[in-house]
């Protein structure tokens, strides 16, 4: 049975997570240039999307798999509910001459960059989980450092295989010689975030454990299922 401290924790994490997916999603329409690399040019959702991974693994590791996978499906609804809502509002007349225009350009993505991003959100949210889940079956609280770079690194190259060939590749028609480059850089910095991710999934780790640690968790064990 739950602790209310539990419960609580997993509302705030599961509520993050939803938070970011969606946010990261509305701001990608925005274009940013990396520094320090000025031919390297990026979706503003990028910056923030990678600490998805943080937390579905927090959660791996604290709650299980199956908790995990559901904040992800639930998160995946919450971002299909809010691109209906903004698909309804570009619908609705504009009051003030120029407005729908400016909103559109903000807020408006082409289905196929909402599939393509929602694809590989989803693909790679479940396989992350589950290597993660399975490298700690192989080695218990041990090795967190590697069951969290190992899963987020083959889990983010899924991720941007799946939306650099859907939508660069195949909807937008850019040569394979054009994607490549900017799928292995888009590899590259998704992998530094990981590591530079990491002495802060440390400190998640540790916080979380002293609640674990609390009187009422270990009086009220949380029941955690893979």
């Amino acid at each position: 049975m739950e602790s209310s401290i539990q419960r609580i924790l997993l509302q705030v994490i599961s509520t993050a997570f939803c938070v970011i997916v969606v946010m990261s999603n509305i701001i990608s329409a925005k274009m940013i240039q990396m520094p320090f690399m000025p031919n390297f040019v990026i979706p503003a959702g990028l910056i923030t999307y990678p600490l998805t991974f943080l937390l579905s693994d927090l959660v791996t590791e604290f709650y299980g798999a199956k908790k995990a996978k559901l904040m992800v499906y639930i998160a995946l609804g919450m971002s299909l509910l809010s691109f209906g809502i903004i698909q309804l509002a570009l619908m609705l007349p504009e009051s003030i001459p120029g407005s729908q225009t400016a909103f559109q350009e903000v807020l408006g993505l082409s289905g196929l960059r909402i599939f393509s991003s929602l694809a590989a959100y989803l693909v790679a949210q479940i396989v992350d989980i589950q290597i993660y889940a399975k490298i700690k079956s192989w080695t218990g609280t041990r090795f967190l450092w590697l069951r969290n770079n190992g899963s987020v690194w083959i889990s983010q190259g899924v991720d941007t295989v799946i939306i650099d060939i859907v939508y660069l590749y195949w909807g937008l028609g850019m040569s394979w010689a054009d994607v490549a480059p900017i799928m292995a850089l888009s590899l590259i910095y998704k992998s530094a975030f990981s590591v530079v991710n990491t002495p802060v999934l440390y400190l998640c780790v540790y916080l979380v454990k002293r609640v674990w640690d609390s009187p009422e968790t270990l009086q009220n064990p949380i029941k955690c299922t893979a």
